[in-house]
């Protein structure tokens, strides 16, 4: 998969075999009425801290498009010049393609600016956004380098997939090429103090209609002491498992979960100790591609081994 629909910002996720010369992101989206300012950034890094590789802020207030960067905290010298080819309440296609010397960004079709390489374009391993505009999709065109070693690009012959740190609930993290056997999602959140519940996905895609197939609901219910397993699928939830010998999770305390995807079910630890088993309930796994979470919850981390 090389598709992600519908993030919620602001918005950070890897970039599936780094950025060299004929990698294209393709960014679709629309600007509400009133916006001011928004920024899509390739990062070298996970966190806000990192260095920005390409920084594009798009400024209704200016009416401009500053292109930049900044490393070791310091911006580098702003580029303003060129087109402002945005609109209030239209719909936008935005195209970064990283040649052997530069960026060259397009917007619905037509070339806008050029941006000469400041900092190496196999740093970037991330794509993040925020600001007020909305995001449709966001498209990685073009495989992963097969001449660089500088990014690592395949682990047990699939695209790698990188942590995420203190991401925004709700949060769609793309599992590219989908689940297999053997793989373990490592997941370091808190409920909130006052939780009603918060819901784990392993579904297909990241749109909210129609609903998504579910292969794997997990469902920490606060109210009752319960923990939901189920599935979705065609939009209608088959049966609940909710048998557990007890209720893990704490208002305000930290946990860490580990799924683990075995050929014949999800295998659950929290805190170490093994929790609960969920038998597949449908096939094929690989088409199950994102990772949703949502509800009561913070997350500090999401890592993949």
């Amino acid at each position: 998969m090389s598709k992600i629909l519908a993030p919620t910002l602001p918005f950070q996720t890897g970039i599936p075999g780094g950025i060299h010369d004929g990698k294209m992101i393709e960014i679709k989206g629309r600007i509400p009425y009133g916006a001011e300012r928004f920024e899509i950034n390739l990062m070298a890094g996970y966190d806000q801290s990192s260095d920005r590789v390409l920084h594009l802020s798009i400024r209704f207030d200016q009416h401009c498009v500053v292109r930049n960067h900044k490393q070791y905290d310091q911006w580098g010298p702003e580029e303003r010049q060129g087109p402002f080819p945005f609109s209030f309440g239209r719909d936008f296609t935005m195209l970064i393609a990283a040649e052997r010397t530069q960026y060259r960004i397009a917007v619905n079709n037509q070339h806008c600016w050029n941006f000469a390489h400041r900092l190496p374009m196999n740093r970037v391993n991330s794509i993040a956004m925020r600001g007020f505009f909305e995001v449709f999709q966001v498209e990685f065109i073009g495989r992963s380098n097969p001449r660089t070693q500088t990014v690592p690009t395949v682990q047990r012959g699939r695209t790698r997939l990188p942590p995420v740190y203190n991401p925004n609930i709700p949060y769609a993290y793309p599992i590219y090429d989908g689940l297999e056997p053997g793989m373990m999602i490592h997941i370091n959140g808190r409920p909130s103090s006052n939780p009603h519940k918060f819901t784990i996905n392993l579904q297909r895609g990241a749109a909210q209609y129609p609903p998504p197939d579910v292969a794997f609901h997990f469902d920490p219910r606060f109210f009752n002491r319960s923990v939901v397993r189920n599935t979705r699928r065609n939009g209608a939830w088959a049966a609940e498992e909710t048998y557990i010998s007890h209720f893990p999770f704490q208002p305000g305390i930290s946990f860490e979960l580990v799924i683990r995807v075995e050929a014949d079910k999800f295998s659950v630890s929290i805190n170490g100790r093994h929790f609960t088993d969920f038998r597949h309930r449908l096939r094929p796994l690989e088409m199950f591609d994102t990772l949703y979470i949502e509800n009561d919850v913070s997350i500090s981390s999401i890592r993949f081994s």
